[in-house]
């Protein structure tokens, strides 16, 4: 029999190359003006510079490969560089090139599916699965096809294709195919004789992996598999007897240990131990978790509706092998994966593989290392041969009814491609995008931090605010109050923005234009003093930007002309009388000065200009006049103030304290109390106020207030 490899551009393979491409582009097409989403701001747009190339230099080229985020992803980095030099962030040219990856890729492995077809079918293997070929080649033919459609059209890998960054995904998965098909199709003219041509393909072979590593970490089995598949499909399963395959089993751990080493360096157990450093789980949580997580990837290939894909998932951890008890079942079907494996090398070789291939590619993202517990992306690689494997078994079941297992096939392929296309829509803008990442992970604070982005980022500052504080419900983060801050400024809320800034300096205090941007709120609020503090920290943080050295200069000018506060205030009223805050320091000012009426006419003047909507300012304002109303001892115009102020806002406790405050100052110890609890149940815990508020005499001597002292 010729086993000689040849590839012949027949009218099969035109045409499945052909439906290949028309299958990606069509289901596809709705995305080529995706937007760009979470990573790919971080490591295409905004926040990494050494990719943005403006002239088309080796100077340049080499800066993107050895200084792009994330380092070792040499390739990619280019890729984003050359994207860059031609359309900027244009986000079409990246979604171009993505497509194309992926539509190469799908031909690469449709070549390679047929080649291992071949060979199962290879007489001293077995026949292909009892399948009796009605015309030649066609059952390998169409079971190529079909697997190489179904992984192409398949929903899960929009998350490695429409998402721009994870071109690093797909890129490293045509590499490792490509290098695969490459030594297939080498080992077949070695085999025949031909050892020019298969030195050839055999050099493709390792250039096509250097760039499969060059392009992403978990390419690093590939020299594991290569001598797996070498020995499924060449070796027949053969005991390691001679020294020929022992060579081939050292040259593929050296070239392992060496990625290795390239990746990890020469301790890659304390690399490993560092991961941790800066996540949320342990090593031992998060091998547990991956066990179901696997299991959970599994699913996805099998029912893939876009109801269940989402970008950033809110995995629960697992605690013990029975916290939760699918740690254990999870765990338990993996061992019988692996089981089956071993009983159907002999019998059915193909899916033997193909569950090793599935398992073996998640060993580097889905074991110890500590990365983000699950993306979808990751089983862009490791899902291959399955389709395969399933492809081949619709029509080993239907045998010599061809027609009835391409219908079957044919019907997968056209429900896949249009889920596919569904989900491709969630990705046409960042707030329906978001949007869907919030609705599938409802107690996680980071969908909802870049769903407040993306609606800021379009000026619907009331919507990003709502969502912002959702996210910090759930995790307090700094970056999250920043920006929370910034929105309070744009809709001119000083006071609450200062407050938004101060909490996001708490967590991280060293961040220049935090408290620049703190500054300048400060100086909307008329705080000068502590605004110039700001400036001055901002501009030591980073010496390189002068803008907080000019405002340090602008704000010293202004003071020097104005030299007191009263002065100061109204100057800054007059250059911003739509300012609010200014006038609230004013009334302030007279409040110190002791001049009441003036005070509480400003205060006035305040309520009426912001009325209910600004929060903050609302309550401070009502809190002022109610206490210069209760001073001039008008307690009924205080009380209704207040109870103004609980309708407006009911879960302030400022205002419930306040109300306190005034029962006890009238010795109404039993509604005091009563307030005072409703305010503690709201939130407040100024313990050190509670002790120093003389207001509060009244109920030193109660059980109640010896009780809340010694639960403090």
């Amino acid at each position: 029999m010729d086993h000689s490899p040849k590839l012949p551009v027949t009218w099969h393979n035109v045409f499945a190359v052909l439906l290949l491409i028309t299958a990606g582009v069509l289901v596809y097409s709705n995305t080529f003006r995706s937007p760009f989403v979470f990573d790919d701001i971080n490591f295409i747009t905004r926040n990494d510079p050494h990719v943005h190339m403006t002239a088309f230099s080796w100077g340049a080229i080499k800066e993107a490969a050895l200084e792009g985020q994330p380092r070792h992803r040499y390739l990619p980095n280019i890729s984003f560089a050359v994207n860059y030099y031609f359309g900027r962030e244009n986000p079409f040219g990246y979604h171009l090139v993505n497509l194309g990856i992926h539509i190469l890729t799908g031909i690469f492995l449709f070549f390679l599916f047929k080649t291992t077809l071949f060979l199962c079918s290879d007489e001293k293997i077995g026949r292909l699965s009892s399948i009796k070929p009605l015309s030649g080649r066609a059952p390998v033919e169409w079971a190529a096809l079909f697997g190489a459609l179904l992984w192409l059209v398949h929903p899960v890998q929009t998350n490695a294709v429409t998402y721009m960054c994870q071109r690093m995904t797909s890129m490293a998965a045509l590499f490792f195919v490509l290098s695969l098909l490459l030594y297939v199709t080498g080992r077949r003219f070695f085999q025949n004789g031909r050892f020019k041509a298969s030195l050839a393909f055999f050099a493709g072979c390792v250039v096509s992996g250097i760039c499969a590593v060059a392009s992403k970490e978990n390419t690093g089995t590939l020299p594991m598999f290569i001598l797996l598949y070498e020995w499924f499909f060449f070796q027949n399963l053969k005991k390691l007897r001679s020294a020929r395959p022992l060579v081939w089993v050292v040259v593929s751990a050296i070239a392992f240990i060496g990625i290795t080493v390239h990746f990890m360096g020469f301790d890659p157990v304390s690399r490993i131990l560092a991961s941790y450093g800066r996540r949320e789980f342990t090593l031992s949580q998060r091998v547990m978790t991956e066990f179901r997580v696997v299991i959970y990837y599994l699913s996805l290939l099998v029912f893939p509706h876009p109801r269940r894909l989402i970008l950033d998932h809110d995995y629960p951890l697992s605690h013990s092998l029975v916290t939760p008890i699918s740690t254990i079942t999870s765990l338990t079907a993996i061992i019988g994966l692996l089981i089956l494996a071993e009983y159907a090398a002999k019998k059915d070789r193909l899916l033997s593989f193909g569950i090793l291939w599935f398992l073996g590619n998640l060993v580097i993202e889905s074991s110890v290392i500590g990365i983000e517990i699950i993306y979808e992306h990751r089983i862009y690689l490791p899902g291959m041969f399955l389709y395969l494997a399933f492809s081949r078994m619709v029509i080993r079941v239907f045998g010599t009814r061809t027609r009835w297992a391409g219908a079957i096939l044919t019907a997968f392929v056209l429900v896949l491609a249009l889920w596919a296309y569904q989900r491709n829509i969630i990705w046409q803008t960042e707030e329906s995008f978001w949007t869907d990442n919030v609705q599938k992970s409802p107690g996680k604070a980071r969908p909802y931090q870049n769903l407040a982005y993306s609606l800021q980022a379009r000026g619907d500052y009331t919507g990003a605010i709502a969502n912002y504080r959702k996210s910090l419900a759930i995790t307090p983060h700094p970056t999250a109050y920043a920006n929370l801050g910034q929105c309070f400024e744009s809709l001119g809320y000083y006071s609450d923005a200062v407050e938004a800034y101060s909490r996001s300096l708490k967590i991280k205090p060293d961040a220049p234009n935090v408290h620049a941007d703190l500054a300048v709120a400060l100086v909307n609020i008329g705080e000068f003093g502590a605004a110039m503090a700001h400036f001055e920290k901002a501009a030591r943080l980073n010496p390189k930007n002068p803008g907080p050295e000019l405002s340090i200069k602008a704000l010293r000018a202004f003071l020097d002309q104005c030299r007191e506060p009263e002065t100061c205030i109204k100057t800054a009223i007059a250059q911003k009388p739509d300012n609010a805050e200014l006038r609230l320091t004013l009334g302030i000012i007279y409040e110190k000065q002791a001049r009441t009426d003036e005070a509480m006419a400003v205060y006035e003047t305040v309520k009426r200009m912001i009325g209910e909507t600004d929060r903050k300012l609302y309550e401070r304002v009502v809190t002022r006049l109610a206490f210069l109303h209760a001073v001039n001892g008008d307690m009924e115009q205080t009380r209704r103030l207040l109870e103004k102020g609980i309708q407006t806002a009911p879960d302030n406790p400022n205002f419930y304290y306040e109300m306190a405050a005034l029962y006890a100052s009238l010795y109404q110890v039993e509604n005091a109390e009563s307030f005072l609890d409703k305010a503690i149940q709201k939130g407040f815990c100024r313990w050190d106020q509670l002790q120093s508020d003389q207001r509060l005499e009244s109920l030193r001597s109660t059980r109640y207030y010896q009780n809340l002292k010694r639960s403090d």
